[in-house]
């Protein structure tokens, strides 16, 4: 995913990609990518590059519910600016700092932050999964457990006598 500088002419260039899983650095346990397609246009002028991106990906993700694997696709959009100009633009985030004789730019490291950052904060395979039983771990989208359904904790049962007695004065 990396593109010639010196290749580029002034104006509007488009780049289309297939990412891999080794490009982007993503082997983490609850994400897994399968597929990344990148279609990126790309604006040189004198000194700014400016990269827009659309992203469309296959994510594999636990669900964080019942842990069962799940796909789901991912769109996005991003721009990076890629500047020789030193005094503009010195905390933007988006923005990255070009050495003079910098021979090429390398895509992936804006595409991985994309995807990273799109992420769901939490990932649910449905809007309906029903999650595991908390004390015996069954999937309760698959099977229904056979726990008590009344589960309380013993450490409170000094109150639920107190609760009981309140009730038998009236």
């Amino acid at each position: 995913m990396k593109i010639s500088i010196q290749s580029l002419r002034n104006g509007l260039n488009i780049f289309e990609f297939d990412a891999s899983v080794s490009d982007l650095d993503l082997q983490h346990e609850s994400v897994g990518v399968d597929e990344v397609k990148v279609s990126s246009k790309v604006d040189k002028s004198d000194h700014n590059i400016v990269v827009t991106s659309d992203v469309k990906a296959r994510l594999n993700l636990a669900c964080d519910r019942c842990l069962e694997r799940f796909s789901a696709c991912f769109e996005d959009e991003y721009t990076l600016v890629y500047t020789t100009d030193k005094s503009t633009f010195e905390d933007d985030e988006m923005v990255r700092h070009l050495t003079a004789g910098a021979q090429q730019i390398d895509l992936a490291e804006g595409l991985r932050e994309s995807l990273l950052l799109s992420l769901p904060i939490s990932c649910k395979c449905s809007p309906e999964c029903k999650g595991i039983c908390d004390h015996c771990g069954a999937n309760l989208n698959i099977e229904l457990c056979g726990c008590h359904e009344e589960s309380y904790d013993s450490r409170w049962e000094g109150l639920r006598g107190l609760s009981h007695k309140d009730t038998d004065a009236s």
